[in-house]
Parts: C-alpha cells; sequence; structure tokens
C-alpha cells in the first residue's frame, strides 16, 4: 500500500477546510483595531503585573528612602523598564539628609498588670540609647499655647501625646512653622521619652515621619489600645511606669535619594509628554505592595503594554518612580525642581497611589479645562467600568508637587477597599491584600487614559 502523498492529505481536508471557511472567526482571530482595544487586550491576555509585585515586595520587600533595600528595587525596575521597551533609563539623584535605619523597639508596664505594649518607632526620631524607666504622664491640649505650657512639668517622664493641638486657620497659613513649633517644644521639655497614638485600630502598627519634621526626643507610637490602656490606669489614678527601648538611630553623613526616569520616545519631535508615575519607596512595617508596589507595576505595565502592542504614541511617555513620598512628597519636589524648564512641555500628569482597587475616576483638580479633557481621555476606558471626573482637588501624592506649578496633574480615585483602615503604612501591607482583576483594571485605565492626554488637544497650564 503507497505511502499518501501531500496532495492526498489536501484532498482529504478540502471538505474540513470548506466548512471551516462558513463558520464566524472567534474573537480572538480577529486582532482589536483601536488603540484603546490593543492596550486593553495586551493587559488583560500577558500582563506580568502579579509575578512583578512578588517580586517587588516577596523578594525585595520594604523599601524605605535611603535604604539599601529601596536601592535594589530601583535596580530591579530599572531592568524591568528596560525589558520592557523604555529607552533612557536612567537614575535622578537628590540630597536627602540623614538616613534613618530601624532598631530593636520594646516597651512594658513595671506596674499594674506588668504587660508587654506593642510599640514600634517613629521614624526619624533618636533612640533611647539603651533602656530608659520612667513614670508616664498623659498630655491632652486643645492649643499649642496649653500643649506648649503642660510640657516643662513634665521633665524625665514618658509623655503619652494623647492630642495634638489641631492648627488654627492662621497656622494653617503656614504648617511647616507650626509643625517645627510643636516639635522644638517637645525637644525643649527634656522628656524621657515621647509615645503617639498609631492611626489605626483593631491592633495595627503605624507609621510616618521624615527628615523634615524630626523630634528630638525617643518616640514611639504605641497601638491605640495600649493606648487606652495607659490611659484608664492614669484615669483611675495609677501613674503607670514604663520601661521603653528604642534602638532605631540615624546614619553618620548625609546621603543622596533617587527617582527612576524612563521614557518611551514620542514620534513628535517638540519634547512634549505625559508622566505616568508611582512612589517605589514605602514604610518598613510591610512590603509595600497597595502601598504603592500596586501603582508601581501599574506605571511599567503601561510602558510594557504600549511597547508590546506596537503602538508608538505621538508625545513621548515617561514613568517616573519616585522616592521620598512618604516623607513629604521629596523625590516629586525634587523632580520639579530639577526640571522646571521642561514643566511647559508636561501635557499631563497621572499617579495612582491610593491603594490596589479598582480605577473609579479622576479628580479634575476644579480646573473645567482639565475636565473636559479627562472626560474625553477616559471615555474609550468606560467599558471597563463607570469612571467618573469629580469635581475635586486631591493633594496627597506624587502630582501635587506638579500641580504646585500648575501642570495638569491627577491621582487616579480607587475602590477604597480596606487601603486606609488597614493596610495603608501597616504591618498588614502585602501582596496577599492585592487582586490581578483589580491591577489589570486599573493598568488598563491608566494606558488608555494615557494614550488618549498622549494624542489629544493640549491642556493649558495655569498660571503660577
Amino acid at each position: 500500500m503507497r505511502a499518501p502523498t501531500v496532495f492526498d492529505t489536501l484532498r482529504a481536508c478540502i471538505p474540513a477546510l470548506a466548512f471551516a471557511c462558513l463558520l464566524p472567526a472567534a474573537a480572538s482571530d480577529t486582532p482589536p483595531q483601536a488603540p484603546s482595544e490593543r492596550l486593553a487586550a495586551e493587559v488583560a491576555a500577558r500582563t506580568p503585573m502579579m509575578e512583578d509585585l512578588e517580586a517587588l515586595c516577596d523578594g525585595i520587600g520594604a523599601r524605605m528612602t535611603g535604604s539599601a533595600a529601596l536601592r535594589d528595587a530601583q535596580t530591579w525596575a530599572m531592568a524591568k523598564l528596560t525589558q520592557y521597551g523604555a529607552t533612557s533609563v536612567r537614575l535622578e539623584a537628590y540630597d536627602l539628609g540623614l538616613p534613618w535605619q530601624r532598631g530593636r523597639a520594646r516597651a512594658r508596664l513595671l506596674n499594674a498588670n506588668r504587660m508587654p505594649l506593642d510599640v514600634i518607632q517613629k521614624a526619624w526620631t533618636h533612640g533611647t540609647r539603651g533602656t530608659v524607666r520612667a513614670d508616664l504622664a498623659v498630655l491632652d491640649a486643645k492649643t499649642l499655647a496649653e500643649f506648649k505650657a503642660a510640657l516643662p512639668a513634665m521633665k524625665g517622664k514618658i509623655v503619652l501625646v494623647g492630642s495634638v493641638p489641631a492648627p488654627t486657620p492662621e497656622q494653617q497659613k503656614d504648617l511647616s512653622n507650626w509643625r517645627r513649633d510643636i516639635d522644638g517644644a517637645i525637644g525643649a521639655a527634656r522628656l524621657a521619652g515621647v509615645l503617639l497614638v498609631s492611626n489605626k485600630a483593631a491592633g495595627l502598627r503605624d507609621m510616618w515621619g521624615g527628615p523634615t519634621s524630626r523630634f528630638d526626643r525617643a518616640t514611639g507610637i504605641v497601638t491605640r489600645e495600649h493606648a487606652a490602656l495607659l490611659r484608664r490606669l492614669a484615669a483611675r489614678g495609677v501613674t503607670p511606669r514604663l520601661e521603653l527601648e528604642l534602638g532605631g538611630g540615624f546614619g553618620k553623613a548625609p546621603v543622596q535619594a533617587h527617582n527612576v526616569v524612563a521614557d518611551f520616545a514620542g514620534s513628535d519631535a517638540g519634547g512634549e509628554m505625559v508622566i505616568v508615575g508611582a512612589h517605589l519607596d514605602t514604610w518598613d512595617l510591610g512590603s509595600g505592595a497597595t502601598d504603592n508596589g500596586s501603582g508601581t507595576v501599574m506605571a511599567l505595565e503601561v510602558l510594557r503594554a504600549m511597547h508590546a502592542s506596537g503602538l508608538r504614541p505621538r508625545r513621548t511617555l515617561r514613568v517616573v518612580l519616585f522616592s521620598g513620598e512618604e516623607q513629604g512628597l521629596l523625590g516629586s519636589k525634587a523632580y520639579v525642581a530639577a526640571h522646571k524648564e521642561e514643566l511647559p512641555k508636561v501635557q499631563a500628569v497621572l499617579v495612582q497611589d491610593a491603594g490596589a482597587g479598582r480605577i473609579v475616576g479622576f479628580p479634575d483638580m476644579k480646573v473645567d479645562a482639565w475636565a473636559a479633557a479627562l472626560s474625553a481621555a477616559t471615555a474609550p476606558a468606560q467599558a471597563l467600568g463607570p469612571l467618573d471626573i469629580a469635581y475635586a482637588a486631591s493633594r496627597g501624592s506624587d502630582h501635587a508637587s506638579f500641580f504646585e506649578f500648575g501642570v495638569p496633574a491627577f491621582a487616579a480615585m480607587q475602590e477604597p477597599l480596606n487601603y486606609q483602615s488597614h493596610t495603608q503604612h501597616t504591618q498588614l501591607d502585602g501582596v496577599d491584600q492585592v487582586k490581578k482583576a483589580d491591577l489589570v483594571q486599573a493598568a488598563q485605565v491608566m494606558a488608555i487614559t494615557a494614550w488618549e492626554l498622549l494624542h489629544g488637544p493640549r491642556l493649558p497650564h495655569l498660571p503660577r
């Protein structure tokens, strides 16, 4: 029996091929045509965001500004940006001041029930230089004058600051001076130590601080529940006596911090750009997945998806991964200062820094002309879920540094999930708090919005 030839095989297949031609083509056989469809499809089908998030958070971990871990994360991010199609990938330095590193922190009651207390040292504060033992006093004040008047009588004690007086309207005009006044009063009081109270409930630790706002006294942050215990004892006439050790401290010499900057070049030679940003730095109680690892991998994905989709924008897409955000927007302020002459060429800035929830819209920063542009830019993404352009001005992240110079700058509004209540700045901030579906939707919305702004009419800048 002769072996079948190629022609025999083709002849046998002709009926089947003819039948197949009558069938409608599968959806995956027809590539999307519009750039928004191509970007959404690319992110949905091939995104490595969860793998990147795990590498960043599980592999490198917490990334406090000035730390070796942040430098490792920046090296990792630069390699990823290069792999994903970026050009001119670089570090841009700025002066940080003295770095700070954490040490051992512990506290316990020496009287009453003698239980250990859940305490963590406030960043950028001095340690106790060993173990201190002292009585505790509770300080509650309604005004700055009351606050300053009460401190001298507490010399040599550990002071639980139950409430810091809110600034008056006049003091709000210069909050930096108001903070310096409080810090200076604490520093001059010769206290044995200071305990602040976590902003989170349910035993969650919390963190804040930075080189521009520094107490001169050893300062810890105690959980709400243990602060309540100390308050109850004091209210009953029992003076709590504490043992406190805070081992964190400052480096010996000032250092520089860095932002990661990368471009995906546009076809126009005019130098206009859209910046997509996030902050790569974190606090160090968790691994920083929701604040702001999710934003970081989103920014990488916007660039990757454009390159992988074969799209070339008209304006240049620039990705900036800021550092120092947690210490007061230090990285974005430094970027704006270094690029001041270039700011008129920035079409818009898009930042994601409100957790790992789906994007539900953008604030228009109360500028009508920007609201119209945002509505047009987000229109192709409305199929991913309703997107609201809210009449609001948000200031809490790196976009604010650009807005201060009149640049159209927007931070995405996101589903809150448990970000404010549980994960932000706490020990719970890890990869297990992030869902891939939410990451995908956020990256799709940001990629489409960025693409439309890369090609849309020029947005006006505000006079400054």
